[in-house]
């Protein structure tokens, strides 16, 4: 008969246990201390939301990296370059420019920047048929047709998730994420 060891399994867990704590808590801590370490929770978010992602098969040519792109500029674009060198899912993460030369660079996850305010319906429909996560903080994002909106409620970093565009696109949003978000149903057909 084997032994199990459980350590590792309690460790996970309680790794796991952290991390959602980190994100219902420390919101309002990072909020207070001003516009940089607010953009630096919302890339943490932006970890996240990829890491508790679960894209199709299809999404993955061998061994690639997953691609994060960004549309437009705004601070948080400049903080999402921290992600550069880290991995999620095992996979190294790179940061590019949405349709910067090649036209549209194939994505997992695309940041649509404050500054596209008004071409945002544009980018959303450019990825319709593909399996990328698109993530904002332009109001009525997730109303729209886009993925998870991010917004600020009582000094606290929030994010709304419309789950129908996300199933219909073929990602799997982890229950624990659905859990934290505020739901949004409705938004572009699929």
């Amino acid at each position: 008969m084997q032994a199990y060891r459980l350590g590792p399994v309690i460790k996970g867990f309680w790794a796991r246990c952290c991390l959602c704590l980190m994100v219902v808590v420390c919101p309002s801590v990072f909020a207070q201390d001003g516009p940089q370490d607010e953009s630096l929770l919302k890339v943490a978010f932006i970890y996240n939301f990829a890491k508790f992602t679960r894209w199709p098969a299809s999404a993955w040519n061998g061994h690639v990296p997953l691609s994060l792109c960004t549309a437009g500029e705004d601070e948080l674009v400049a903080s999402l370059q921290y992600l550069g060198h880290e991995m999620i899912k095992g996979r190294p993460v790179t940061i590019k420019a949405f349709g910067d030369g090649d036209g549209n660079p194939a994505c997992h996850v695309l940041y649509i920047a404050a500054s596209e305010h008004d071409d945002f319906a544009r980018l959303i429909e450019q990825t319709r048929d593909l399996p990328v996560l698109t993530i904002s903080e332009i109001r009525g994002f997730a109303d729209a047709g886009g993925m998870i909106q991010l917004y600020r409620a009582r000094n606290r970093v929030r994010f709304k998730i419309n789950p129908g565009v996300a199933d219909a696109r073929g990602l799997r949003l982890s229950a624990r994420l659905l859990d934290l978000a505020e739901r949004v149903d409705g938004g572009v057909a699929p």
